[in-house]
């Protein structure tokens, strides 16, 4: 009598989240209409009987060690063999956001991918991580679709998977980083929807499901066995181009983050994001695009295990999007403090951000500024310095500005004219500002200001 076997879950190349122990629980279910038993092992371990009840079978592989690739069997008393390949335990990460972290660089010098960082994709499929990450119309959540009608969608999604040109992004990189630096596997969950603000990820939209970002993301998580290591987060644009949604971001912005830690029940859960980088655009909006960076900035401090990235330094592909080079430097940036948040790395700093701002002559024509969490020294580059001084909309012009001398981690500006008390002081200032300040391992200096001096 022939028999039929369908293994729901685990499924191939997916990932487990590993708990403080290094360990994780892998849950096997399906259905089985045959006789006999079914009986379950990962490779080189000794065969388990599952429990069968109205043909549905399930069972459960306890304290599975971090690592892999697992190759998981089945096997039934009518014969069937049934193979689960690539399973790994490790650090699931949330990749939420817009359009950057999608991931829109041009398809060309690609991060090659690893066979210990896998991706949960869009079409509810898990495979080895490699880009294009993000195919939004391939989800069966409507909100991601661009276009209803399913036959036009799958017209779409043939032409993007055999001529589209953008998809390069971040998380390739920021997995290989992880694994690397702990020998933990690592799986990505792409969430992300290019062009959205941050009213459109409001969690209030939870219970519209598929048709709401926040829910969508949510389910997602659930699917993938409902725990991650952390969140991933590059998004602003939307909000910083525009007036109104830009208004207020920083509480909005707290407020998601704490719901997420609050609905996945993880309250010190690690969250990363990026501080907005530069934009070729109509100087018009910098105000808007600058207050939103200064919002990403001051968060920073606010909020417990959270860190944030710079990528002011970075080059674009376009208007907005970053390229390959700069999104592969973000991915590993990303990395860094995820190390530091998540496995508590005491060697990696925050990155340089202001700390104290000070004349040091009485012409208050000579300014230091200090530095906190510098790796190593400032190194000023021989260009244009990206800081600017003005009083009720006068500029103070900079003559020179160095490494201050006996302090590798402050810089000291030389003034053209004495600054009155009042003035402004500005790093980042504007949507496309010369910002080349790092220090000894690359961490760029962040968009900060106005600061009163």
């Amino acid at each position: 009598m022939n028999s039929n076997i369908t293994v729901l879950s685990p499924v191939p190349y997916q990932v487990f989240q590993r708990s403080d122990d290094y360990v994780a629980d892998i849950p096997i279910a399906g259905t089985y209409d045959g006789e006999g038993p079914v009986e379950y092992r990962i490779e080189g371990t000794d065969w388990q009987q599952a429990d069968i009840n109205d043909g549905h079978f399930s069972a459960k592989i306890l304290n599975v060690p971090v690592g892999g690739p697992y190759l998981l069997e089945l096997k039934t008393g009518a014969g069937a063999y049934v193979r689960i390949p690539d399973l790994l335990v490790g650090d699931l990460w949330v990749l939420a956001g817009q359009s950057n972290m999608d991931g829109c660089g041009k398809l060309i010098n690609l991060e090659t991918p690893h066979k210990m960082v896998h991706a949960f994709y869009y079409d509810e499929t898990w495979g080895i991580a490699r880009d294009p990450l993000c195919r939004l119309n391939e989800s069966i959540d409507p909100v991601h679709w661009s276009i209803d009608d399913p036959l036009e969608r799958e017209k779409l999604n043939r032409w993007n998977r055999n001529f589209g040109t953008i998809g390069a992004s971040l998380g390739v990189r920021f997995g290989k980083v992880m694994y690397k630096a702990t020998g933990v596997p690592v799986g990505l969950l792409v969430c992300s929807h290019g062009g959205t603000s941050l009213a459109q990820w409001d969690p209030a939209l939870k219970h519209l499901g598929g048709r709401s970002l926040y829910g969508s993301m949510m389910r997602r998580i659930s699917v993938a066995g409902g725990k991650v290591a952390g969140c991933l987060w590059y998004q602003g644009e939307s909000d910083a181009i525009s007036p109104e949604r830009g208004v207020g971001y920083k509480e909005k912005f707290r407020q998601f983050i704490e719901t997420v830690r609050s609905d996945l029940q993880s309250p010190e859960m690690p969250f990363v994001y990026v501080q907005l980088a530069c934009f070729f655009g109509d100087e018009a909006l910098s105000e808007g695009w600058n207050r939103v960076q200064t919002d990403q900035l001051a968060l920073e401090s606010e909020l417990a295990n959270v860190a944030m990235v710079p990528a002011i330094d970075s080059t674009l592909s376009d208007s907005i999007h970053l390229d390959s080079v700069s999104l592969r430097r973000l991915g590993e940036r990303l990395a860094f403090q995820a190390l530091r948040l998540r496995f508590g790395r005491t060697d990696i700093l925050s990155g340089p951000r202001p700390k104290r701002i000070e004349f040091v002559n009485d012409s208050r024509t000579l300014l230091r500024i200090h530095f906190e969490g510098v790796h190593g020294a400032l190194h000023p580059s021989t260009g244009r310095c990206g800081f600017t001084i003005d009083a009720n909309g006068a500029p103070h012009y900079i003559v020179s500005w160095a490494q201050a001398k006996n302090d590798p981690t402050s810089i000291m500006i030389t003034l053209e004219d004495p600054v009155p008390a009042g003035s402004l002081l500005w790093y980042g200032r504007g949507l496309n500002p010369p910002c080349e300040l790092k220090d000894s391992q690359g961490f760029p200096v962040p968009v900060f200001g106005p600061v009163t001096i």
